[in-house]
């Protein structure tokens, strides 16, 4: 063989490879690729196809959480209409609304809380809540919303810290007055 020849042969044998591999992914992965794109008209073919919307990766991760974290609304609606869990957990314990809540997605964190996402969920390490993380960044909107949807004020890490106490490490004075557990008669006694 020449070495022209062979530099064809290989050139050949890494575009059946590339071809191969590209259509053994599943109808799942391709799914959850369109979730994270917010492909709505994809996402509304592979579920009518019979897809399963809720199918998760290796690590748990479903086209909800995808799309959750990429701020897709139109998608995490049509998977949930379609049947979705609102609440899914990847290995690791992740939620979408982790997730929205970690990436500042505030339509996102409202959609998830009107569609029953659970409020006072607790990451794996560290015990902290969604009010934690939200207080943590400073965001005063999403601790607004989680409130709203009934965070518990007085959730502590496994290190002690309550969302307050976070809210005031990291300097954000607006968030105090609203995460201050309130007061009840005996306090003052």
């Amino acid at each position: 063989m020449t070495s022209e020849t062979l530099i064809w042969t290989r050139a050949l044998w890494s575009l059946a490879v590339l071809f191969i591999s590209g259509c053994a992914t599943s109808p799942e992965e391709h799914l959850r690729l369109a979730a994270a794109d917010g492909n709505l008209l994809r996402v509304e073919t592979f579920l009518e196809q019979g897809v399963n919307g809720q199918a998760a990766d290796a690590r748990g991760i479903t086209p909800l959480h995808l799309a959750a974290k990429h701020g897709h609304q139109n998608v995490v609606e049509i998977l949930l209409e379609r049947g979705s869990m609102v609440n899914p957990r990847s290995q690791d314990g992740v939620t979408p609304l982790s997730i929205a809540v970690q990436e500042g997605r505030r339509e996102m964190v409202a959609l998830l809380l009107t569609k029953g996402a659970q409020v006072n969920e607790q990451v794996q390490i560290g015990g902290a809540t969604l009010l934690h993380v939200a207080a943590y960044r400073g965001d005063q909107e999403i601790v607004s919303l989680l409130l709203q949807h009934g965070a518990d004020k007085q959730a502590r890490m496994t290190s002690g810290e309550r969302p307050v106490d976070l809210a005031e490490q990291q300097g954000h004075q607006a968030l105090i007055p609203l995460l201050e557990p309130e007061r009840t008669r005996t306090d003052y006694l």
